[in-house]
């Protein structure tokens, strides 16, 4: 296989790429782009390696993992829990929250469409790849594994918000463009056959492509998002041999200088080009973090006091000094008034907004690159293969130590004591089930991961409520509305396009 090392962009050709999308990005457009036929391009490893750098170059886009303050991204979906709020309505979020978003909206049409780009250039891939004799068998399959990854990756981000949707496993044309949904189940089916195929094929070591420990991880949060919980463990712990760690230091994990460190198991890459390579989550405005995303009080109040307990249990908390004595992972995070965020910047006072507190993980602190920022988007970090296993262990009664092994190396490596010093040993399933769902709130706050942890166990409700009750100097009601919390409106455009589409019953 050509070795073409991926560095910080996924360098492409890209009227190649538009060329070769039987209809445009969004499946149910009528609009052809085409300018270069199949058969005159698939006839080099070259053109297999562009093409699959394609499908990764969606992952880059505003609504997937690239989005900042005006087009939210993948993290922005904390903003749909009560660990923050997004409080630009307009932009989509807060209006999802609130219940009241048109089905209409651009956010939605967005995320939908490049989900399905990604998947129309995947299934490109996986269709031309095959019948191609300049490759052997092992090649084919390798760009093969790359393809169904990335299309399973599209899958699982479309099924966890809007449930049922069309599943499209081969180029479709113009004509055949009127599709209508299938089960999530069916396509969570799909999604695990992708994986699993792709972790017996993928033969890649460039970093930031799918290799096996990517695919397995990704495999390991899909059997756990659907209560597969054995093989959720089995999964997460093949991981756990395949030589990642922990970064030792937190609060610098999520700086470009350690982007590629033993931690990231897959990420986003980005550069900062001004070419369309770079991302907006990391960006600085005005020599304060952005304000469009904002962390709520009881995502602050839910980060222990050094001593493990609670800040309404521990003699350390002190409520004049928020952070004091308080887990370190809660200073990584969050940044407070008073703080001076850029050399020879204001102490940040009165220029935070609404709930008090901005976001400080991921956040660069220099006003270079405002919009075009080089930060690489963490999708599976080694920490969450050790939180997986714990949960899956949990889940299935499988109380051993290694529970707490696992557990307390996530704390540790954050400055705090053992469960076995606090909590105890001996504990019931209940009891480490709420240590788990604790240690994964404060581990990947601001990540976009705890919406859909909230959904899956089924706690969505109770937290909307926190939300909804925060203190804060804006009106801010977020609310539950039963299933309709849990799966968002497809996209109107897409079902007035497509006559064999429905729209999701709830949004009716």
């Amino acid at each position: 296989m050509i070795k073409l090392q991926i560095m910080k962009s996924y360098t492409y050709i890209l009227f190649v790429l538009l060329s070769l999308t039987a209809c445009s990005d969004s499946f149910l457009d009528k609009t052809d782009p085409g300018q270069i036929t199949d058969d005159k391009y698939w006839t080099s490893e070259k053109d297999v390696l562009y093409a699959t750098y394609g499908i990764y170059d969606v992952l880059q886009r505003n609504a997937m993992y690239g989005g900042g303050p005006y087009n939210p991204g993948f993290r922005d979906h904390d903003c749909l829990s009560d660990n923050s709020l997004n409080f630009w309505d307009w932009n989509g979020l807060g209006l999802l929250a609130e219940g009241t978003i048109n089905k209409d909206h651009w956010f939605l049409l967005d995320y939908w469409s490049d989900n399905y780009a990604g998947i129309a250039r995947a299934n490109n891939v996986i269709e031309n790849v095959p019948a191609m004799s300049v490759l052997d068998e092992a090649v084919k399959n390798s760009y093969l594994a790359e393809a169904r990854f990335l299309r399973a990756l599209f899958y699982f981000n479309l099924v966890n918000t809007f449930g049922d949707v069309p599943l499209l496993l081969e180029p479709i044309t113009v004509n055949e463009s009127h599709v209508p949904k299938s089960s999530k189940e069916e396509i969570t089916h799909e999604i695990i056959e992708d994986l699993l195929f792709a972790a017996q094929n993928t033969n890649v070591d460039d970093f930031g492509r799918a290799d096996k420990g990517a695919v397995l991880g990704l495999l390991t949060r899909v059997y756990l998002y659907n209560k597969q919980y054995e093989l959720a463990a089995t999964t997460a712990s093949e991981v756990m041999g395949m030589g990642y760690d922990l970064y030792p230091d937190y609060p610098s994990l999520f700086t470009e200088a350690n982007e590629q460190s033993n931690e990231i198991v897959f990420s986003v890459l980005f550069q900062s080009l001004s070419e369309g390579e770079g991302e907006k989550f990391s960006g600085t405005w005005a020599k304060s973090p952005q304000t469009h995303h904002q962390p709520l009080p009881n995502l602050i109040n839910d980060y222990y006091c050094i001593d493990g307990l609670p800040i309404g249990q521990s003699p350390l908390y002190d409520a004049s000094d928020e952070i004091a004595n308080r887990d370190l992972r809660l200073n990584a995070s969050i940044l407070f008034p008073g703080q001076i965020w850029i050399e020879g910047g204001k102490p940040l006072a009165s220029n935070i907004p609404k709930t008090g507190y901005m976001m400080k993980k991921y956040i660069r602190n220099t006003i270079l690159f405002n919009t075009d920022g080089p930060q690489d988007f963490y999708l599976i970090r080694y920490a969450d293969i050790l939180l997986m296993r714990a949960e899956a262990l949990i889940e299935t009664n499988n109380l051993t130590q290694e529970v707490y092994d696992l557990i307390n190396a996530v704390r540790q490596r954050a400055g705090m004591p053992k469960i076995e010093d606090v909590e105890g040993s001996g504990l019931s399933q209940e009891a480490l089930r709420n240590i788990l769902r604790h240690e994964r709130r404060v581990e990947f706050a601001l990540e976009g991961l705890h919406y859909y942890d909230l959904k899956r166990w089924g706690t969505l409700k109770e937290a909307m409520e926190r939300a909804a009750n925060d203190e804060i100097s804006v009106t801010y009601k977020p609310v539950f509305e039963g299933e309709k919390s849990y799966y968002w409106p497809i996209p109107q455009a897409e079902v007035d396009a497509n006559r064999e589409l429905d729209q999701n019953p709830l949004w009716k």
